[in-house]
């Protein structure tokens, strides 16, 4: 992967007609790395509270927020309601639970050095217990359910015992009651990453009072997509294609990508590189353990770069390039690239790389190399952010 910052996205204005398409926010994994899009979600949700009022906030201009693992607390954070219907808790409240709260979720370590390592291996245990972080969703979220989100919220995860997907989104939590699981579940699932945290187990009702339940095995979501981009585009899609959208009535037909309003945010791509001869030093327990957790590292790469790639190449086929948007920071290093280093220090240097990230200029996959090429019209991701929350305000005030 490129060592370069990327955003997907033009100078130019975005192409579709406003008031007729679907906007779509989607959120990586990355442990406390997630730090970095809540800093990019900050700044633009100033630009729309400078456009739209004081009250703004992201939920009020997406109608489809996706996360894997981090990114799943993440839209969960931002499409939970209050009392009154609306968000729970602005962007800037993001960035602060993860700088005042990401020590707590990681500690207490059952032990990782090499000898508490193979204990703990013989033991059969994560790294962590769930304890810390459940404690803190059931604060925050209490008994609220994924149906309850003020906007359509989807969250990423993997069953281990069907091997198969479980996405827990709002739109069919309300038609299907075995999907509206409790958000603290739906949250302790997706960020159940393994290695790290324990598998989650829970159960869900298959109809309201029934004794009956629909029971879950689930792991991370990254195990079924890191980057949940492409996950939330057809989701939009086939809800529109099936007639079970919230949208039909404005949107009747699916036209093709114009329809389509996506920013896409990462949680860094890791600049490091690795040889042949390294990596055949390597043990088993090395891949996991080693700085970084390398395997973990190049399948969180490899996954974010395919979808980017083949999101990106399907909005420019339609000519319509300027209607994506994804910010990544590729000056992740060996320190800042462990899930789990939630210490002061890399939480402050995290949040200055995610700053280092608006300030840089906008990049986009080419169609033929893949590789990232600078994006002409826009002096810098804020700029690019700037536009886009333009672009979400002058959407929104269209359907009104």
């Amino acid at each position: 992967m490129s060592q370069q910052s990327s955003s997907s996205t033009s100078g130019a204005n975005c192409k579709g007609v406003p008031g007729k398409r679907i906007t779509v926010l989607s959120i990586d994994g990355g442990g406390v790395r997630g730090v970095i899009p809540a800093v990019c979600l900050e700044y633009l949700e100033k630009q729309l509270q400078e456009l739209d009022g004081p009250g703004a906030r992201i939920a009020d201009y997406f109608d489809v927020v996706a996360g894997t693992s981090t990114g799943g607390l993440i839209a969960a954070m931002l499409t939970a309601p209050d009392a009154k219907r609306r968000p729970l808790m602005t962007a800037t409240q993001v960035k602060q639970f993860y700088l005042e709260k990401a020590a707590k979720i990681f500690s207490s370590p059952r032990g990782w050095n090499l000898g508490q390592l193979v204990d703990s291996i013989s033991r059969h245990e994560p790294k962590y217990k769930e304890d810390n972080l459940k404690e803190i969703l059931v604060t925050e979220f209490k008994d609220l359910k994924v149906a309850d989100a003020v906007t359509d919220v989807l969250l990423t995860t993997f069953d281990g015992k069907t091997q198969q997907p479980v996405f827990f989104d709002r739109q069919v939590a309300q038609r299907i009651p075995k999907f509206n699981a409790k958000l603290q579940d739906a949250c302790l699932a997706t960020s159940a990453a393994p290695t790290f945290f324990p598998a989650h187990n829970f159960k869900v009702p298959y109809e309201a009072g029934a004794a009956d339940s629909a029971e879950y095995h689930l792991v991370d979501g990254g195990v079924t997509a890191n980057n949940p981009t492409e996950v939330a585009i057809l989701h939009a899609i086939k809800d529109l294609s099936l007639g079970q959208s919230p949208h039909k009535s404005r949107m009747p037909n699916f036209k093709g990508y114009q329809d389509l309003l996506v920013l896409s945010l990462g949680t860094g791509a890791r600049t490091v590189s690795y040889t042949a001869s390294e990596m055949n030093k390597w043990s088993q327990v090395d891949w996991v353990t080693k700085p970084g957790q390398p395997v973990l590292q190049m399948l969180q790469n490899s996954s974010a770069y395919l979808v980017d790639y083949d999101v990106a190449i399907r909005f420019q086929i339609e000519g319509v390039k300027e209607n994506y948007l994804r910010l990544e920071t590729g000056e992740i290093d060996e320190t800042t690239a462990a899930l789990d280093n939630a210490t002061p220090a890399n939480m402050n240097k995290l949040v200055n790389l995610a700053n280092s990230l608006l300030g840089k200029k906008p990049k986009y996959r080419g169609a033929l190399s893949g590789l990232l090429e600078e994006v002409p019209g826009f002096e810098s991701n804020k700029k690019a952010l700037e536009s886009f929350a333009k672009w979400l305000v002058e959407e929104k005030r269209a359907r009104a």
